[in-house]
């Protein structure tokens, strides 16, 4: 696996992990994910979808988004090298 995700990406999945991984875990709504990265809920469903097709999440419309171990990996791996 390559690191080569690009910033708006490990952003994205960084929040993910930060919500699913906070109180009343589960399913992430896309709007927490909008709210959290300060953009519009329209670029959120955009960037899910693309997210949901690279393998780093799994979508369920009207559910919301859980990362797959894939996308927990990036998570952390961005969450890492941000601490450093």
């Amino acid at each position: 696996m390559s690191n080569s995700y690009t910033a708006p990406v490990e952003d994205y999945l960084k929040a993910i992990y930060e919500i699913e991984t906070g109180p009343g875990q589960g399913t992430v709504a896309t709007n927490e994910i909008a709210e959290r990265l300060s953009v519009a809920p329209a670029s959120v469903s955009g960037m899910v979808r693309r997210l949901a097709d690279q393998g780093l999440l799994e979508y369920e419309r009207y559910r919301g988004v859980r990362l797959t171990p894939q996308g927990r990996r990036v998570a952390l791996q961005t969450i890492r090298r941000h601490r450093i």
